[in-house]
């Protein structure tokens, strides 16, 4: 319904949208059923009582079956038999296929519960595999970095105190002006990486073993769909769920916005006032991180690999010639590790170019619902369909305090629950996606753990050198982890956002993926050399100390900076 639809302050202007109406049916049965809805209208506008007026000045036309609106209400008060949630693991087993599965007619999968741990909200129209990849990220990626850095640290002590036996990897390494022949841990990173995949992957599955996976709420799960009367009833409930719920994660697309129990999601848990509980996760983001991620270990991987055959031929008299022939390995990896990744990245960018303007020009009067969509006849049945429009704007009429600010400025609720949105909502979701501190975390989680287990496999090479050598190395070691590993994602997010609102590139969309990741090739070589070089200084630490010290609060700088808001694609 368009702003047209509510008049502010005065009656609603009834003849108005049934002529507007009118205008956009195109069938048959949807004229005849706007005659009747005239002639109840014209019965119904002089009796008050059977015409909701709110206070706010505005009513929504009776439709059709909307003598049974008294019986079909929203409420917020949840009653026992519909506490349900499930298990995480059932909505991530077999890879997500709950998710992806286009099956409307499911049976509830729920046990009931006190307190719900997350309520997911989502649009049921997005990929069902881009869900499954961000709720992998939200609730399983944290546990997954600390299992294969733990996994990865264990077993370098282990190797660095003979404890555990294997060929060891032998690097040349030029330290302070002095040549250093080590061995660093060839099993630290590889098992790293298998940690970290079984764990991401099936995190949920081992907790759920103990009886500790998180219980989630997802509609499509908790409400059952082959009964109609108990759907009706778990639908008309969605604000009790959000009610006794304690998190709310949202998995955005670019239609969220615009459906109508998308929003009424929203809004019950923003009348609720917990903002600092809500979670925003574009799913499109989630296969972009996975990607780099997964691009980071086979770079690294490659690396290693390619790093130990160019020592095994040059042998140990060549230190300069080999570190040379290491630096261009590692750019040329990186260089075609990096062509998926930034690829996709350009069209998250894409994708995240419609938030900020859906949330600037929010309006819950535009949301798309699918009864309206189909003029209030099921495409299939032909059977008449209720308005939730009426029953939504009706419950956001008596939240109205809610979400009224101190000044009390806005009559109508659906200007207040807007002007949340806009003004408190808008802030908070576009700092917390691609900001400062969510997304660091999220990079710690992802990206960095390669670069983690990769300088981890060094505890060998610093147990046996010790002294001033064993700091320098174990100081480049860290950089590489704390300022390398976070800020190789973040250049290749800032980078493919930038010009997105170009026109289509046509035949020349790879060379303009090219070049993107050229300019990423040449700041990553820049920061890499800042951080190796210092290393082979004579003597001093001062310069290493100090470039580290520079490259942390750049580092700093680039994560506290204000987002970048990605034009309009």
């Amino acid at each position: 319904m368009s702003e047209t639809d509510v008049t502010h302050h005065a009656k609603p202007d009834v003849e108005s949208w049934l002529a507007s109406t009118a205008a956009t049916a195109t069938t048959a049965a949807t004229e005849s059923w706007l005659a009747t809805a005239a002639t109840t209208i014209g019965s119904t506008f002089e009796d008050a009582s059977r015409l909701r007026s709110v206070s706010s000045g505005y009513s929504l036309v009776p439709i059709p079956g909307a003598a049974d609106h008294s019986e079909r209400e929203l409420t917020s008060t949840l009653a026992a038999e519909l506490r349900l949630a499930v298990s995480l693991h059932v909505v991530l087993r077999r890879f997500g296929r709950e998710l992806r599965s286009k099956e409307t007619k499911s049976s509830s999968q729920g046990t009931q519960v006190e307190r719900i741990g997350t309520f997911i909200s989502h649009d049921w129209g997005s990929s069902g595999r881009l869900k499954f990849m961000a709720l992998l990220l939200i609730f399983n990626s944290r546990a997954a970095a600390v299992s294969a850095v733990s996994t990865s640290v264990v077993v370098a002590l282990l190797e660095a105190f003979d404890v555990l036996s294997f060929e060891s990897s032998i690097r040349i390494r030029s330290i302070g002006g002095t040549v250093y022949t080590t061995q660093e841990s060839s099993l630290s990173f590889p098992i790293g990486l298998a940690t970290y995949c079984i764990i991401l992957l099936f995190w949920q599955r081992i907790l759920s073993l103990r009886g500790r996976s998180a219980m989630v709420f997802l509609d499509k799960l908790c409400i059952d769909q082959q009964n109609e009367e108990h759907k009706e009833r778990g639908i008309l409930s969605l604000a009790g769920f959000c009610e006794i719920s304690d998190r709310l994660v949202i998995l955005w697309s670019p239609s969220y916005f615009g459906r109508l129990w998308c929003t009424y999601e929203l809004a019950s848990w923003l009348r609720l006032n917990k903002l600092k509980d809500i979670t925003v996760m574009p799913i499109h983001l989630a296969p972009v991180l996975l990607c780099i991620t997964a691009s980071m270990w086979g770079t690294i991987l490659c690396y290693i690999e390619a790093l130990t055959i160019a020592y095994s031929v040059a042998g140990s008299q060549k230190v300069v010639e080999v570190e040379m022939a290491g630096f261009l390995l590692g750019i040329l990896c990186m260089t075609v590790g990096l062509i998926l990744p930034t690829h996709t990245s350009r069209h998250l960018a894409k994708s995240l170019g419609a938030l900020p303007n859906q949330l600037e020009h929010f309006s819950i009067r535009d949301a798309k619902s699918f009864c309206c969509s189909h003029n209030h006849v099921h495409p299939e049945t032909q059977k008449h369909l209720p308005c939730d429009r009426r029953l939504i704007f009706d419950m956001l009429e008596q939240w109205k305090d809610d979400f009224n600010d101190d000044r009390g400025e806005y009559a109508s609720s659906l200007d207040s629950f807007d002007f949340h949105v806009r003004q408190k909502l808008k802030p908070w979701i576009l700092r917390n996606i691609g900001g400062a501190e969510a997304p660091f975390k999220l990079l710690l989680a992802t990206t960095c753990v390669p670069f983690f287990c990769w300088t981890i496999s060094r505890i060998p090479t610093v147990v046996k050198l010790g002294g001033v050598p064993a700091f320098r190395l174990g100081l480049e070691a860290l950089l590489c982890s704390i300022v390398l590993g976070p800020c190789v994602p973040k250049l290749i997010l800032e980078i493919s956002a930038a010009g997105v609102d170009s026109n289509d590139h046509g035949r020349c969309d790879l060379l303009y993926t090219v070049l993107k990741i050229a300019a990423f090739v040449v700041l990553t070589s820049l920061i890499w050399a800042s951080i190796h070089l210092p290393l082979t200084m004579p003597h001093h630490v001062g310069w290493q100390l100090s470039s580290g010290a520079g490259l942390v609060a750049l580092t700093i700088a680039l994560f506290r900076r204000p987002n970048c808001i990605f034009p309009d694609a």
